[in-house]
């Protein structure tokens, strides 16, 4: 049971020192940098689908609340919406491809230069002449008549071929503007529909084994009639995040080693009449991996990850674009302002009707129309500055910070937001520096500092974030960092917590039997203000022993003794409490006590005499209650000294206790240990008295001690001043008259008053006691500086 015992002080002990230091929270704060660094590097799915969302949020924020360079529409992009009033006027969609090349004309005739469909056409359309042919033919009871009609519908046809063949109409329509047919990439080889457009170039099959591309197993396309007739194609696939939220659009697409482009890629060809398209890439030194980073497109290149993707830049919510209706188009009831809306524009014709499912979630809009996905790419294509350079100086350039405004204002020539290749060692240096920096820091702060320092940097962070974003449409990962922060903030928040609650019980247990609940509870409100390592300072000390305990224990059973001594100490420690007192131990009858520490105390003095004095009224209330038990009368003697004394928790590894030491402290015991030598219960040293207020005293003598080279004045505190009455005042003064002509050798007149005052109270040993010195110092040849010192050779 001891061993266990030990064990357990010597744990506690340990936990005790951990946390009292500020090594600990370093420690683990260094340990979550690591943690955080792992999470930002693994490859585990979860955790990185996990941090993605995050970051999602974050995005979609910074778009809705921090727009970037370019957030208007700068190229006159129009969207010709076959909208729900479109298809109540014009029919149910499919619309005949009559109707379809009707509208393309109607747009060409408006001055539209580039018509984008964001709809394909796989399938061929009914030709109603052909099939009257041949149904006419197939009926052998047809009348002559009937043949008749036959063969001038024949005749007709052939004449021309567009009248009845819609798709034929279709095509010659699109002969009048250029044209960029939609179509689908599919994963599934086993679908390959229609016809593809001419891809805008080719990848080699060395490259093809190295270039970071992936590749599309299948299509489903438009009709040779349509795709070509038309000027180009465009695949309008759009890909959600892991969250459903279309945040990202894919350039190219690469098919049996060719690359085709996007919807939005390919109408700014057309624009911009550019055939030179090359792919952007970097890669090792030895040339056994290649990423893609960007797509040359004549003098401009856009910036795209290794997916072929860029961020969309979002303009805004829908109607961002100007919406015309289709069916305005075609019945020529457009406004003024729409007809010059249509001049020289590029016009993106979709849907925003809820039954052909074309509406996406998209972070500026839940509901969205995807044909205004990919007007928003369009716009930002055309808006990419034509001296943008991405190449492989670039990546090496931004590792140097001498070179990174170059990198930042490169990044602002192109409106879409970009995640530089450097971007992933920014994140891992910032983890670094933020992590360690805060670990060494955050130890030392208090918890409101800690908090507030903590809300600030994280703000900060996060307006540094969105700063990037609108300056330089740069997309950094921000979760991470503020992970880090909130997880080393928790640290030391915890930290601080269990350190104030560990300081709280290690106070209350050490000092609960000790010092008076105030000061417990003023220590525990402020537990960092108090230091138990030791310290030096002026105290005050008090020593109390129980008279003749020897004896007293000798007649009482170790029972009796118990419950006596235990009715004695109690309320004298209740005393010593009421006083502000802290008590310093028990050894057998002798209690021991100190004032001043743990907690300053001016009034040390005062509260120490005060205790003594409610002390020995205490003992004399206490004698006719022993005496009723059948108990031993007690009496006590009580020593008390001021002065400079070492104060702190001190012992061994084994056991401690909160204690003073001293030689100020030897002189109070001292004290109590001649009080019988006066014949007085209480005894005070000179530093006491000095710093003593309020309370009549009388000087008993000067003494030098045992251990003590200098003498001191010793008194003996009688009563408050407020409870004096002018005969103890009176016999107070008489004395000090005779103790000073005793101290100036005038015998006779000393003993005369002395003797007085034994008269008046013979029961005081004080009055006797000058009267033998007296005695023996007439006949006495004293030295020419006696001062009335007494020596005392034992303790």
């Amino acid at each position: 049971m001891s061993s266990l015992a030990t064990l357990k002080d010597q744990f506690g002990s340990f936990w005790h020192s951990v946390l009292r230091g500020y090594r600990l929270p370093a420690y683990l704060g260094i340990l979550a940098t690591v943690l955080v660094f792992w999470l930002f590097r693994t490859p585990q799915p979860f955790v990185r689908e996990f941090f993605d969302r995050l970051d999602f949020v974050v995005y979609d924020q910074r778009l809705k609340f921090s727009p970037g360079t370019l957030r208007t529409n700068e190229h006159n992009i129009v969207i010709v919406d076959y909208d729900e009033r479109s298809l109540a006027a014009e029919g149910q969609w499919p619309w005949s491809r009559f109707k379809i090349a009707r509208l393309a004309t109607k747009l060409a005739e408006r001055g539209a230069l580039v018509i984008g469909f964001d709809v394909f056409f796989p399938e061929y359309e009914r030709n109603l002449a052909l099939e009257l042919q041949q149904r006419i033919a197939a009926d052998a009871a047809a009348g002559e008549g009937v043949n008749l009609f036959r063969q001038q519908l024949e005749t007709i046809e052939s004449a021309n071929p567009s009248l009845f063949d819609a798709d034929a109409f279709f095509a010659k329509a699109m002969e009048s503007t250029d044209v960029v047919l939609g179509f689908s990439f599919r994963r599934n080889e086993g679908v390959r529909k229609g016809v593809l457009p001419e891809p805008i170039f080719m990848v080699a099959e060395a490259d093809n084994e190295t270039i970071s591309l992936s590749e599309a197993q299948g299509f489903t396309g438009n009709i040779d009639t349509l795709q070509n007739s038309a000027s180009g194609g465009g695949f309008f696939d759009t890909t959600p995040d892991v969250d459903g939220i279309i945040r990202s659009y894919t350039m190219i697409q690469q098919y049996q080693n060719r690359i085709y482009p996007s919807l939005a890629l390919d109408m700014a060809r057309l624009y911009n009449f550019e055939q030179n398209f090359s792919a952007v890439t970097e890669g090792d030194a030895q040339g056994n991996f290649r990423e893609l980073v960007g797509i040359r497109m004549g003098a401009t290149v856009i910036p795209i990850d290794p997916n072929a993707q860029v961020r969309i830049p979002y303009i805004g919510a829908q109607g961002s674009f100007p919406y015309v209706s289709a069916t305005d188009v075609l019945n020529d009831t457009l406004s003024q302002e729409q007809q010059n809306m249509l001049v020289n524009s590029l016009v993106l014709v979709g849907t925003t009707s809820v039954g052909l499912y074309d509406l996406r979630a998209t972070p500026v809009q839940s509901v969205y129309p995807g044909v205004e996905i990919h007007a928003n790419v369009l716009n930002a294509i055309l808006s990419s500055a034509p001296q943008i350079t991405i190449d492989a100086d670039v990546s090496q350039n931004a590792s140097a910070l001498g070179n990174m405004m170059s990198v930042l204002n490169q990044a602002r020539q192109t409106p879409f937001p970009s995640r530089p290749d450097w971007a992933e060692g920014a994140i891992f240096a910032a983890i670094i520096v933020i992590g360690i920096g805060l670990s060494m820091i955050y130890p030392y702060l208090g918890p409101a500092l800690l908090a507030l320092s903590s809300i600030t940097f994280m703000v900060g962070m996060t307006a540094m974030n969105f700063y990037l974003w609108s300056r330089y449409n740069l997309d950094f990962p921000l979760v991470i960092l503020l992970l880090l922060i909130l997880l080393v903030a928790i640290i030391n928040m915890t930290y601080g917590f269990l350190k104030e609650g560990l300081n709280k019980k290690v106070i209350k247990g050490m000092f609960d039997q000790y010092v008076p609940p105030a000061h417990i509870d003023a220590m525990l409100n402020d537990p960092d203000k108090y230091d138990f390592s030791g310290e030096s300072k002026e105290l005050s000390v008090l020593f109390s022993d129980i008279r003749n305990f020897t004896t007293i224990s000798e007649k009482l059973k170790a029972t009796e003794l118990k419950a006596m001594l235990n009715d004695f100490f109690t309320p004298i420690t209740g005393i010593i409490f009421d006083n502000n007192g802290t008590i310093d131990k028990y050894v057998g009858d002798m209690v021991m006590a100190f004032w001043g520490a743990p907690l300053d105390d001016p009034q040390h003095h005062n509260n120490a005499v005060m205790a003594a004095l409610e002390m020995l009224k205490k003992v004399e209330e206490l004698k006719p209650m022993f005496k009723a038990q059948g108990l031993p009368e007690v009496n006590i003697g009580i020593g008390i000294n001021s002065g400079l004394m070492n104060v702190g928790d001190m012992g061994s590894t084994y056991r401690r206790a909160y204690t003073v030491i001293g030689d100020a402290v030897n002189l109070g015991a001292r004290l109590e240990g001649i009080t019988k030598s006066y014949g007085v219960k209480l005894l005070i040293g000179e530093q006491t008295y000095d710093g003593l207020q309020g309370f009549l005293c009388r000087q008993i003598d000067k003494v030098q001690v045992k251990g003590k080279d200098e003498p001191i004045r010793i008194y003996q505190p009688l009563c408050a001043d407020s409870e004096a009455g002018e005969e103890l005042k009176r016999q107070v003064e008489d004395y000090h008259n005779a103790y000073a002509l005793y101290l100036q050798q005038q015998w006779d007149q000393s003993e005369a008053l002395f003797r007085q005052l034994q008269q008046q109270d013979p029961d005081t040993f004080l009055y006797t006691l000058y009267l033998e010195r007296i005695a023996s110092l007439r006949g006495q040849q004293l030295p020419p500086d006696w001062d009335g010192t007494y020596r005392y050779t034992t303790k």
